[in-house]
C-alpha cells in the first residue's frame, strides 16, 4: 500500500446501511459513476484492513456499545493488511468515540518495526513503547492511564475487505462498502487466535462519512433504492461472535481475558 496521508484527527458523521446480494452491486455501479475509487485501492478496487480491539476484563468498551451510551468510545490497532503476524505498515493506535450523532477518530502512528519486534512482551510493553514514542501526545496519554485503570488487553479482531470512494469536489464526502468480515480470538500479543467466525455473511455494511452534508444524488439513491439507516457496530459483533455466542466461546473468554489482562 502507497503511503498515506497524516490525517490524525477526524470529526464527521457516519450513516451505515446493510446490502445483499444484487443491492451491492447496483450502489457499487453508482458510486463508481458518481466519485473516483479511493488512491489507496488495489487494482481490484479494494484494500484489506484488520483491526484490533482493547477491552477491560469485563467487556467495559463491549457493554457500553450494546447498552447504546450516547457518548462513548473505544481504542483498537488499525493496519491495512491481513498479515500473519498481526501488523504491517502503516500502524496506528486509534480512539474512536461518538457524542451522539459526531464520531470523533484521533490516531497515534506507531513505529512498525519496533512495534513487531517487541509485541511479544503484551500491554505492558505497548505502554512503554506508547510513552517512549508519543510525549505529550494527548491519544497516547490516555490510553496509557487508562489501559492501567481498566486493565486494558487486546479483545477481538476483525479482518474485512473495502472498497472506498471519495469525492474530489466535496472532499467532505467518502463512501465505503466493507464485505467478507471475520472476527478472531485475540492473544494477549494482540495476534489471531483460534478459528475466524464470519459475521454478516453475504451481506455489505455501505458506509457514507460526511461532515456537513450528504450530496443530493445519494439521498435519490436512498429513496429509489428503500435504504434504512442503521447501527451496526462490526466490534459488537466480533464480540458476541467469538465470546457470548456458545458455551466454548464463553468458556475462552472466562479464561483469555482474564489471562490478557494480567499482562
Amino acid at each position: 500500500m502507497p503511503k498515506l496521508p497524516e490525517h490524525l484527527h477526524f470529526y464527521r458523521n457516519e450513516f451505515k446501511y446493510i446490502l445483499h446480494g444484487e443491492s451491492i452491486q447496483v450502489i457499487t455501479r453508482e458510486l463508481d459513476r458518481h466519485l473516483s475509487r479511493d488512491v489507496y485501492c488495489r487494482q481490484d478496487g479494494h484494500y484489506d484492513i484488520r483491526s484490533v480491539y482493547f477491552d477491560s476484563p469485563g467487556l467495559r468498551w463491549f457493554n457500553e456499545k450494546r447498552d447504546g451510551l450516547k457518548k462513548r468510545f473505544k481504542y483498537r490497532l488499525r493496519t491495512y493488511s491481513h498479515s500473519e503476524k498481526g501488523f504491517d505498515y502503516p500502524l496506528f493506535l486509534e480512539l474512536k468515540g461518538r457524542n451522539g450523532a459526531l464520531v470523533i477518530k484521533h490516531r497515534v502512528k506507531l513505529p512498525i518495526d519496533q512495534f513487531s519486534e517487541g509485541i511479544k512482551e503484551g500491554s505492558s510493553w505497548f505502554r512503554e513503547l506508547l510513552y517512549r514514542y508519543s510525549p505529550g501526545n494527548k491519544t497516547a496519554e490516555r490510553f496509557i492511564a487508562q489501559s492501567f485503570r481498566y486493565r486494558l488487553a487486546p479483545s477481538v479482531i476483525t479482518d474485512y475487505r473495502r472498497a472506498a470512494w471519495e469525492d474530489s469536489a466535496n472532499p467532505d464526502f467518502r463512501a465505503t462498502i466493507d464485505t467478507e468480515t471475520a472476527a478472531w480470538r485475540t492473544s494477549w500479543q494482540g495476534l489471531p487466535a483460534g478459528i475466524p467466525r464470519e459475521i454478516l455473511p453475504c451481506c455489505g455494511i455501505v458506509e457514507i462519512k460526511f461532515r456537513y452534508r450528504i450530496p443530493f444524488w445519494f439521498q435519490r439513491l436512498v429513496r429509489e433504492m428503500g435504504l434504512v439507516r442503521v447501527s451496526c457496530s462490526k466490534f459488537q459483533k466480533a464480540v458476541e461472535a467469538v465470546y457470548l455466542s456458545d458455551s466454548s466461546s464463553r468458556i475462552n473468554r472466562m479464561v483469555e481475558r482474564s489471562t490478557a489482562c494480567l499482562h
